[in-house]
């Protein structure tokens, strides 16, 4: 590893200088591939300030990039009265730049080496760090884990970390977590600025569960700004702070609150500090902190009903098919006469979910988005010997783009695309104004932009399933979806198939003739772009058929409380 110096004395107004020149240097472009986006100025400090308590803290950065954070902690350690404040930071970047940016910081001037150039996930005994810190602050890559490699992937996956479970799809900042907590000195604390994904990916239970139980506290703040849009992306961020490291492990809850910026953050940071906030330690989601306490108690109060059951009770979620290269396999009509392929040689497929635009879909909705110029025909080679027409168009697949192709190598044969699967119906992996449940009344099949949903026979009649699709248009099960989705970038709400799943629906009895009646009903309204409208139906259908006394008020209440969480998952 490589070792750079700095200047023993700091210009504390330096910090916005060193950030806005880091954004000058890097593009957009080329800061997203390395993961690297600027924490404001006022955020670092905020943390910095929190983080470092006494003049003679030992302050770490593991991926200093801009050197906002170091300016920040430079400033905070002499502002408490560090006269040697250069000598107390350390940091460690993999990019060249960063040091750049570190020379501007320091003016250039050696003096110290506390500055190592690698990858902090390769940093174990620095000889030029102390063997801890006080405190560890950033603001770590995020890179996901389909970015990382596959070898490094396999590396880190292998190594030892405090809990099983850590690796497979983790992404790059939820290893420099882990990987830091060997650098914390028993009382020391942490302040990370993360994605969203921190308090929703799976990857990250792990870190959620386990921090608690390390530290004397531990709260992380849902920031409603959208902070790095200047960044050039709109993830959500997390501010995560850990208090007191322990020797050794305990029980303990991480506290969970929202502010809407970073000045209510400032607040709500102090009022922590002082006892005055102790935040939400239930686990709930990010969605439903949203909620007001009247409208969790009306919420919970739905979902004690009798006829309420989870999705996954009724169904089984796969993801669509996955064919590898979809830009290939998936043609429009366009598509298919310039390969030369008859449509009946193809397989109908929903690419997209707007070609859906109800709760059925028909062949005519196939034939709609095809004359649209949508992209509805899947190329299959399937188990029997095809025409002249499919094989021509097989053979004109890059040879080298089919080698590298992993999908490729998981089948008999590589371009078998199809898997013989038929859904009975369709489910939005992302989407924005809430799921739909969409039967399919075709013989067609979905991508894997797309859940298929296969019911289990034994407790999903037709009329069920027709019952279940006028369900989850409700307010109550449109809720539950807030609650159990993943919120991502633009405000997109994203379901993997577990989390479809773990939707809650209201099921009561119905009678056949009325249920197909609302179920027309409903199918038109979509159609017609109404789905306002169709869900204040849903809902006085579903409620008045459960018995819910004052259904009315209910709905009215529910779809106040979902436009409010809807509109703080968005930017």
């Amino acid at each position: 590893m490589n070792f750079v110096n700095v200047r023993s004395a700091v210009d504390t107004q330096g910090e916005s200088v060193i950030f806005e020149e880091s954004n000058a240097v890097r593009g957009l472009q080329e800061r997203r591939q390395i993961g690297a986006f600027y924490t404001p100025q006022r955020l670092s400090g905020m943390l910095s300030d929190w983080a470092i308590r006494q003049a003679d803290d030992l302050v770490l950065e593991p991926s200093f990039g801009g050197c906002g954070f170091l300016a920040s902690a430079l400033s905070t350690l002499a502002r408490r009265g560090s006269a040697d404040s250069a000598k107390r930071v350390f940091g460690c970047d993999i990019d060249t730049l960063a040091f750049t940016h570190l020379s501007k910081l320091f003016d250039g001037h050696s003096g110290l080496d506390g500055f190592v150039q690698g990858d902090f996930l390769d940093c174990f005994e620095v000889e030029v760090w102390p063997s801890q810190f006080t405190a560890v602050i950033g603001n770590p890559p995020y890179i996901p884990h389909q970015r990382i490699g596959k070898e490094r992937v396999r590396d880190l996956s292998s190594r030892v970390w405090p809990v099983p479970g850590v690796g497979g799809r983790s992404s790059l900042w939820a290893y420099f977590i882990w990987h830091s907590l060997r650098f914390i000195a028993v009382g020391g604390r942490m302040a990370w600025v993360l994605p969203g994904a921190f308090m929703q990916a799976d990857y990250a239970k792990a870190l959620r569960d386990y921090l608690p139980r390390r530290f004397e506290r531990v709260a992380a703040f849902v920031v409603r700004d959208r902070l790095f849009i200047s960044e050039g992306t709109d993830e959500e961020t997390v501010v995560l702070l850990a208090d007191g490291f322990l020797a050794s492990e305990a029980d303990g809850k991480m506290a969970v609150g929202i502010a809407a910026d970073l000045e209510e953050l400032e607040k709500t940071i102090a009022q922590w500090n002082e006892g005055l906030w102790t935040g939400d330690l239930s686990g709930r989601s990010a969605a439903s902190l949203s909620l007001t306490s009247a409208e969790i108690s009306l919420f919970s109060a739905v979902a004690a009903h009798e006829s309420v059951l989870m999705f996954g009770k009724l169904a089984k979620v796969q993801i669509g098919v996955v064919t590898g290269a979809n830009d290939f396999f998936v043609l429009s009509r366009a598509g298919l006469e310039a390969a030369g392929i008859p449509e009946s040689m193809c397989i109908k497929v929903l690419s997209k979910f707007k070609a859906s635009a109800s709760i059925a879909l028909v062949d005519e909705d196939f034939q709609n988005y095809a004359a649209e110029g949508g992209k509805t025909f899947l190329v299959s080679l399937g188990k029997e010997d095809q025409s002249a027409p499919i094989e021509r168009y097989l053979s004109t697949f890059d040879a080298k783009r089919r080698q590298d192709n992993s999908t490729f190598r998981k089948r008999g044969h590589w371009s078998e695309t199809y898997d013989g699967k038929h859904p009975d119906a369709f489910f939005p992996v992302m989407h924005h104004d809430g799921p739909r449940l969409v039967l399919n009344e075709t013989d067609g099949t979905s991508t894997n932009t797309i859940h298929r949903v296969f019911f289990h026979a034994e407790a999903a009649s037709a009329k069920m399933r027709k019952l279940a699709a006028v369900s989850i248009l409700t307010s109550f099960s449109q809720m539950s979806a807030e609650i159990v989705g993943r919120r991502y970038g633009s405000g997109v709400l994203k379901h993997e198939p577990r989390d479809a799943e773990r939707l809650q629906l209201l099921m009561p009895k119905v009678g056949t003739a009325e249920l197909n009646s609302v179920f027309k009903e409903l199918d038109q309204l979509l159609r017609r772009g109404n789905r306002i409208e169709a869900a204040a139906r849903a809902d006085s259908f579903i409620y008045e058929a459960a018995g819910l006394t004052a259904a009315k008020k209910i709905s009215s209440d529910l779809l106040q409380a979902l436009a409010v969480v809807r509109q703080r998952r968005r930017p």
